[in-house]
């Protein structure tokens, strides 16, 4: 399934919100990504089109289990990114949460293949 750059920062979005949520919304969304609720409806018909989400019909959100296996390996891959920009840069664990996902959105999954080695920081 191709996923473009925009539906894996949505996915991550959705899953990162359901861990601290029971039900999602598309203004939970819109807030987080800081963009229109529009966008949000948009987005979610091609993430329902791709069997990755279902809504119900009075606007609750829900991984479907594909997207949420997928979320959860996309997040895995955000996460260990996020430690490694906060032990290398002074960002908050939000900042490099979000600076994470930008990145896992706009590489190519094989850079996420293999384990990402430590790299020493500098003295």
């Amino acid at each position: 399934m191709e996923l473009t750059n925009t539906n894996i920062r949505y996915l991550l979005t959705i899953y990162d919100l359901s861990q601290a949520r029971l039900e999602v919304s598309s203004k939970d969304i819109a807030k987080s990504l800081d963009v229109s609720r529009a966008s949000v409806t948009s987005m979610m018909s091609s993430l329902i089109d791709k069997r990755l989400v279902e809504k119900e019909r009075y606007g609750k959100i829900h991984l479907t289990s594909q997207g949420r296996a997928l979320a959860r390996e996309l997040a895995g891959q955000a996460d260990r990114l996020a430690r490694d920009l906060q032990a290398r840069m002074e960002l908050s664990g939000e900042e490099a949460w979000k600076a994470a996902c930008a990145a896992v959105s706009q590489l190519p999954r094989r850079c996420f293949q293999r384990p990402m080695a430590p790299v020493p920081l500098p003295a």
